[in-house]
């Protein structure tokens, strides 16, 4: 019957058990190297570099279609011109 209270578990901390002792607080170039540090590590570089490849993207897309936009105004009025003679910013 004593085997039970061997294996119970503790209700209090052993005394000889360390405790984690607070250091001094960090300063502010420290805490923005271990910042920089953490976002500069492994797995945020990978997420960083998506966002960066996100918004290249993006950039890429916006400035094609506005390229095309331009072209199509151009080809627009070139055709308006040479098929019905009329001015492209005539049109009503």
């Amino acid at each position: 019957m004593d085997e039970g209270t061997s294996k119970a578990i503790p209700l209090r901390r052993s005394r000889s058990s360390t405790r984690a002792v607070s250091g001094r607080p960090l300063r502010l170039t420290e805490q923005l190297s271990g910042g920089v540090r953490y976002a500069l590590s492994r797995p945020h570089q990978l997420w960083l570099a998506g966002l960066g490849s996100a918004a290249i993207t993006i950039r890429g897309a916006r400035a094609g279609w506005s390229r095309l936009v331009a072209e199509g105004t151009m080809v627009e009025g070139w055709l308006l011109r040479s098929l019905g003679g009329a001015d492209p910013d005539a049109r009503g």
